[in-house]
This record gives structure tokens, C-alpha cells and sequence, in this order.
């Protein structure tokens, strides 16, 4: 799954724009001969007014011959790039690796369901009620501080439901576990993604393992208030 609002677009190496997809783009003849470089853009956080172009998108690079007040179309087949690391990708289709229980109650946890999935069949799905308002889970997929290069570091993550959703991270340094939450997002009625950067909390060097880590709170007056969440990814480099 993706959410790219937008393409980034370069000719001959000089930016020409950012365009919100889909997207018609002016291009000069001055040149018979024009190499196109395409980024793919989103929203940072899920914010309307942060866009960037996603670094572990590879970007798309193509020669185009245009001619006056015709159109070249370009297929947008975006691929991770090779350098991306992904050590968790979890899509619940074989199993849950967030199975860490960090609100301590053994009545709260993250289960796997077929009641709704935006790819694949499964999905995670998280019960709220009047006597379980919260719950905190981790993933038992632990990265070590030498994985990651502390570079620009995300979280890809699927949802809907009713409720509202907290991404973090869960640092360990000599056996001390400190949780750092990143972003608090409602849960919407229909599937979304968000991008949600962690660069800034994973690049100092205050830890020496860390996990990914996920809250979910009951918002609403329902009875009962699900949230679904799929495809979650972490990718670094």
C-alpha cells in the first residue's frame, strides 16, 4: 500500500515543482532531449502542510523527446530502494509480532482478525470498551543500535476504526526501558496510511536497543470501539 499525494519532478537536473497527483507538468523543448527524474512525495506525519519526497522510494528516472503541446505519460511504479532496511514488516497474514504487553493487563492485547483487511486477508485488530479504554503493545522485534545508521528512519502503518492511536519508541540502554511516543493520530472510518518519522528520536545514541511500539485509547461512546491496523513497517537505513 501507498499514499503519494504528489510527485516531485527535475529536468535535465533543475526542479520544476511539486505536483499533486495526478499531475500535468510543463516541460521545456528548449532541449530535443530532456532526462526526467520523478521523487515520490507525501505527507510527513500525515500533516496537509509538510510535504516531502519519501527517501526509501527509489526515484524514477527516464529521457523523454517532447514535442510542442503534446503529452508524454510516464507510468508511476514506485519500488522501495535497494538500500532500505525493513526489519519489521508485519501484515498479520502469518502471525502478530506485537506481542510485547506493556499496559500490563493481561485482558488487553493485539489480535488477529479477518473482519477487515486493506491487503491480504488479516489484520490487527484492537477492541476498546468501557473496562479496557487502553492498550499498549510492542513489537518482540528488537533492533540493536548497530542496525540502524542512524540516519532518516519511518514507520508505515495502515488503520481505520474508532479511537485514537499513539506510534512510538521503546528504548532500552543498560537494561532501562524509556518509551518515547512520536505521534497521536484518530483512527478514521475508512483504511488510511500515514508515514510517521521517527529520524529524530532514533539518531541520538541513548540506546542500546529499541522497539516499535503502538497505543491505542477509546475515544467514542461505543460499546465497543475497534481499531484495525495492517501492513506496519519500520524502514531505516
Amino acid at each position: 500500500t501507498h499514499k503519494i499525494t504528489d510527485v516531485w519532478v527535475f529536468a535535465d537536473g533543475q526542479i520544476l515543482g511539486v505536483f499533486p497527483l495526478p499531475a500535468k507538468v510543463p516541460l521545456s523543448i528548449t532541449n530535443s532531449v530532456s532526462e526526467v527524474t520523478i521523487l515520490a512525495g507525501i505527507r510527513k506525519n500525515g500533516m496537509n502542510d509538510t510535504p516531502v519526497f519519501y527517501p526509501f522510494y527509489k526515484s524514477i528516472v527516464t529521457t523523454v523527446n517532447p514535442k510542442a503541446n503534446e503529452g508524454v505519460t510516464i507510468p508511476l511504479d514506485f519500488e522501495y530502494i535497494p538500500d532500505a532496511k525493513i526489519p519489521i514488516s508485519e501484515s498479520f497474514e502469518l502471525g502478530n509480532s506485537f506481542t510485547i504487553d506493556l499496559d500490563k493487563n493481561p485482558e488487553t492485547n493485539l489480535q488477529l482478525t479477518s473482519e477487515s483487511s486493506i491487503l491480504g486477508s488479516k489484520s490487527g485488530l484492537i477492541s476498546l470498551t468501557s473496562t479496557t479504554k487502553f492498550i499498549e503493545a510492542g513489537c518482540s522485534r528488537k533492533i540493536s543500535s548497530g542496525e540502524n545508521s542512524r540516519g532518516q528512519s519511518y514507520i508505515e502503518l495502515d488503520y481505520k476504526g474508532e479511537g485514537e492511536i499513539a506510534v512510538g519508541i521503546a528504548k532500552s540502554m543498560n537494561g532501562v526501558l524509556r518509551i518515547e511516543y512520536v505521534l497521536f493520530v484518530p483512527a478514521k472510518e475508512n483504511w488510511n496510511k500515514i508515514y510517521v518519522d521517527v529520524t529524530d528520536k532514533l539518531s541520538p545514541s541513548d540506546y542500546n536497543e529499541y522497539f516499535i511500539i503502538l497505543a491505542f485509547t477509546r475515544t467514542g461512546n461505543s460499546q465497543i470501539s475497534n481499531i484495525y491496523v495492517d501492513n506496519i513497517k519500520h524502514i531505516h537505513f
